[in-house]
């Protein structure tokens, strides 16, 4: 009994020691939490990449065409594979029609150079020369026709009203005399109120054959303006636009009625008469004086005589009839005559222009 009491005693001892031998407990020492700053975290925003579209190129300036000098001017009435070539691009672009590139530089082939020009920001005057065909052939932004238009016929002739058959008019009688020339002297009244010198019996003014064949729908065209020359008169009270008349003589030379161009042009005037001595024709600044002697006919420009074929003043039925060569020598006038498209195209320019040019 005592041993154990002992035992538990000893027991008890050592227990006592070890708990004083080893380091005293401590309490667990409390995590301290971080500080929370109030500052807000800066993200970077989520970015949606939209692409980015690309942009339509700015048209550049239309590029400055130098002329290329190898390229050889072909004008109204020439003919030939130039024209050809030049008909075949204008068709490509449609400013002529299909099947028109026949080799000929008609009023055709003029207006559809002209709307070429115009449209391409060129001097519409109707002649293809090195500027207007490098455009054409070269220029990668040449303008095509782009407006529809009405695909002109092959001679664009204007609607125009008939020309009126005169009322016969008696002539007045002649005393028969053994010289021809003086049976063919035209007596028109005097004075500046002219009437037309029409249905007179036919009288040679020259020597020269009188052979005048008129030309069908003749159309007779200012080449300054582009349009064909008309007439105002009054038919049956109201006014009608009539057609200038065009003949051509056996030399294949056009002629014109001298009375039809002065009522063409604005400005013009003729006065006088045979029984006068002859006329004067005021025109473009110029002053015409027509000197007619028995068969033959003298010409002076502001008082200086010109020297005239014997053919290039004519009587036709009493209608004084002048040449191409006519206005050539007399207005310094480019005229260009078309056989086969029936077009008489002139260029008058006013003596002031013609003198400053030359």
């Amino acid at each position: 009994m005592d041993f154990l009491k002992t035992l538990m005693l000893y027991m008890a001892l050592m227990a006592t020691l070890s708990v004083q031998e080893g380091p005293l407990p401590q309490d667990a020492p409390t995590p301290t939490a971080a500080p929370v700053t109030t500052a807000a975290v800066e993200f970077a925003p989520f970015i949606t990449e939209v692409p980015t579209a690309t942009p339509s190129p700015t048209p550049g300036p239309t590029p400055q065409i130098t002329p290329n000098s190898r390229y050889e001017t072909v004008r109204f009435n020439d003919r030939g594979t130039s024209v050809r070539k030049l008909q075949q691009r204008l068709i490509e672009l449609g400013y002529m029609p299909e099947g028109s590139d026949d080799g000929a530089y008609g009023y055709q082939t003029y207006n559809a150079v002209r709307d070429f020009q115009r449209a391409n920001g060129l001097d519409a005057d109707g002649v293809a020369g090195p500027t207007t065909l490098t455009h054409l052939y070269e220029n990668p932004d040449v303008r095509p026709v782009t407006t529809p238009t009405t695909v002109p016929t092959a001679t664009p002739t204007p609607t125009l009203a008939p020309v009126p058959t005169p009322k016969p008019v008696t002539p007045a009688p002649v005393t028969p005399t053994p010289t021809p020339a003086a049976e063919a002297t035209i007596v028109p009244p005097a004075g500046d109120d002219l009437p037309l010198l029409t249905d007179v019996t036919e009288a040679p003014a020259t020597a020269a054959p009188l052979t005048l064949t008129e030309v069908p729908d003749g159309l007779i065209i200012s080449g300054n303006t582009g349009k064909a020359l008309v007439i105002n008169q009054l038919v049956d009270g109201e006014i009608v636009p009539l057609r200038p008349q065009l003949w051509e003589g056996e030399n294949g030379e056009p002629y014109v009625a001298l009375r039809d161009l002065v009522d063409c042009y604005e400005g013009w005037s003729l006065t006088g008469s045979e029984a006068e001595g002859g006329y004067v024709l005021v025109a473009a600044g110029y002053e015409i004086r027509l000197i007619m002697a028995g068969d033959s006919v003298r010409v002076t420009v502001d008082g200086r005589s010109v020297t005239l074929d014997a053919a290039d003043v004519r009587f036709r039925n009493g209608v004084m009839c002048i040449s191409g060569n006519f206005l050539r020598r007399t207005l310094n006038a480019n005229v260009i005559y078309d056989a086969q498209e029936r077009s008489l195209v002139l260029f008058i320019s006013d003596k002031a222009v013609s003198n400053a040019t030359d």
